[in-house]
Parts: structure tokens; C-alpha cells; sequence
């Protein structure tokens, strides 16, 4: 009996060290499982640390979160437009930047007219405390804070509120505008014709179209000469503001020179196309004359590819 007793006291320690083998070799297969199934778990979480501090998916999703809501907030700025999207130098009339103030808050505001490419500031317009609806127009036509006029490019409207660039409402229009230095003389449809230097010492540009096409101020000044020649017909000499320079305008009717010594503003209306004096069909004879001016020590210069810049935006 004693003998049989002791070995089934073996055969079950032996029983009981398979099963505990058999159940720790299981809990390793679990393990495995497990993480292939998920190495993140596996892990315990690290790896999805380290992608999103490397800048993960995740990470951009909520970027681009952000960055929706920075895009839908309420712009400040609400129906900003130009009444005109160029103006010319010296002309008759500018541009007006218009613009009404959102929310319910009293700002005070600063508006900005900025160089579109290298955004130089070319001018200041301080408002001081604006309310909200109500329409504000700022009239500008070029002119400097002190002196003189902004060189010719390209420029925009810009509004500020706490040193900061205030958003502007889809609604509204675009707030860049041109500026340019001349006006193209001749208010019609036309072609070029013999240029300077093209015989008989010509010293100018003919440029043809209909008899009776409304002839413009190409520079604001004053009128200097208003006669009549018999090659020239009726003529104007325009001393240009600012230039140093004369523009004359010959073949003209009669009718229609503003008087000898008057001001003439860029764009205005200074005479009538014609044929006047000796010209082969009617035409407009436009001349440039460096300084001093217009016989008075100055030179007559090619006036064409002025002519077919400013033809370009006029």
C-alpha cells in the first residue's frame, strides 16, 4: 500500500508541473497574439506618442480643424470696395475705398494704402474710433501725405484695427487698384501712322481715327500755346505739371481748346480731332519735348513707345 501510495504522490507532482508548463506556454501564445494583432497595445502606447510628436496624420487633421475655424470666424470688415479699380495721374478725379465695421464693438482703425509685391507703405489714413454700420469713405487720388505723387504700379487698400490686418468679408470686392503716370491722347478707335523722324523732320507720332474723335490732356498742366500754323493747324502746347516736359497736340478743329493759360487736368477733353493745316486725312500729331520745353532750348523726342504703353491701360 505504501508503495503504491508514494507513486501516485509522484505521478501527481508531475501532473501538476506539466499543467502549470502547459498553462504558462499558453499565456506566451495569448501574449503574441495580442501584439501582432496590435502593436500599439503591445506598446503600451508609445509609438503613437512618437508619430504625433513627428507630426502624424492625426496631428494634421487637427490643423486643418484649426485652421477652418481660423477661416470661418466673422471677418471685421464687411462690403470693403473701390469705386474704381485705376486713376491717372492728375486726373480730374480719384478713387474712394469704402468699407463698414461688423460686429457690435467701437474700433479704432487704421487704413493702409500698401505696394501689392513688396507691401511698402505708400500712404496712412488714421480713422480714430469707427462704430459698427456705419459707411466709411476714404477719397484718394495718388497724392502723398506731404509732397508729389506714388510711383506708377500697383497697389491696395488695407484696414487695420490693434496694430492688426482686419478680415474682410467674402462679399466684398477686390481693393487693388492701378495708378498711372499718363492718359492716352485720343478717345477712339485708331492706328499708328508715320512716327518720328519718318520724313519732312517729323517729330512726332500721327495717330489716325475717325474725324471728329475727342483728343485728351495725356498729362495734367497747363495750356502754354493755342494758335494756329499752316503745317500745324489748330494746335495746343500742353507744359506738363510735374515733368519738365511740353506735349503738343497738332491738327485740331478750331473749336474746342481749352484758353491759353488755363490748367487741364490728365484724361480732360483739351480739343477735336481733324485734319487741319497740312495733314492727309484726319489724324492726331502728338509730340514730346524735354526740358526746358517746346522751343525754348528743349529737344522734340520719340513719342511712339510712350504712346503704346499708355495705349495699353487707357
Amino acid at each position: 500500500m505504501r508503495a503504491i501510495d508514494e507513486s501516485s504522490t509522484r505521478a501527481g507532482r508531475i501532473h501538476r508541473r506539466v499543467g502549470f508548463l502547459v498553462a504558462l506556454l499558453s499565456l506566451a501564445g495569448v501574449a503574441i497574439v495580442l501584439a501582432n494583432a496590435d502593436p500599439a497595445a503591445a506598446s503600451g502606447g508609445t509609438q503613437v506618442e512618437h508619430t504625433a510628436a513627428a507630426g502624424s496624420t492625426p496631428d494634421r487633421a487637427a490643423a486643418r480643424e484649426a485652421g477652418g475655424a481660423a477661416r470661418v470666424a466673422k471677418p471685421l470688415i464687411v462690403e470693403a470696395r473701390l469705386s474704381r479699380s485705376r486713376i491717372i495721374r492728375g486726373a480730374r478725379h480719384g478713387l474712394t475705398f469704402r468699407f463698414e465695421l461688423a460686429g457690435k464693438q467701437t474700433r479704432k482703425l487704421l487704413v493702409k494704402v500698401v505696394r501689392v509685391g513688396n507691401r511698402d507703405v505708400v500712404r496712412r489714413f488714421p480713422l480714430g474710433a469707427v462704430k459698427p454700420g456705419v459707411r466709411i469713405r476714404v477719397p484718394w487720388d495718388g497724392h502723398k501725405a506731404k509732397r508729389g505723387y506714388i510711383p506708377q504700379g500697383k497697389y491696395a487698400f488695407r484696414v487695420f484695427s490693434a496694430g492688426q490686418r482686419a478680415s474682410v468679408g467674402r462679399g466684398s470686392k477686390s481693393t487693388r487698384f492701378s495708378f498711372y503716370s499718363h492718359r492716352f491722347p485720343l478717345l477712339a478707335r485708331h492706328s499708328y501712322g508715320d512716327g518720328f523722324g519718318a520724313g519732312r523732320g517729323h517729330q512726332g507720332q500721327d495717330i489716325f481715327a475717325r474725324c471728329g474723335s475727342r483728343v485728351v490732356a495725356a498729362r495734367a498742366g497747363r495750356i502754354q500755346t493755342r494758335k494756329f500754323q499752316s503745317a500745324a493747324g489748330y494746335y495746343v502746347v500742353v507744359d506738363g505739371r510735374g515733368t519738365g516736359q511740353d506735349y503738343v497736340y497738332m491738327h485740331m478743329r478750331k473749336r474746342g481748346r481749352p484758353p491759353q493759360g488755363s490748367r487741364v487736368a490728365a484724361g480732360e477733353q483739351i480739343g477735336i480731332e481733324s485734319d487741319t493745316g497740312d495733314a492727309s486725312g484726319c489724324h492726331l500729331h502728338f509730340e514730346i519735348w524735354t526740358k526746358p520745353g517746346w522751343y525754348e532750348g528743349g529737344r522734340a523726342k520719340s513719342p511712339t513707345r510712350a504712346l503704346k504703353r499708355w495705349d495699353k491701360w487707357s
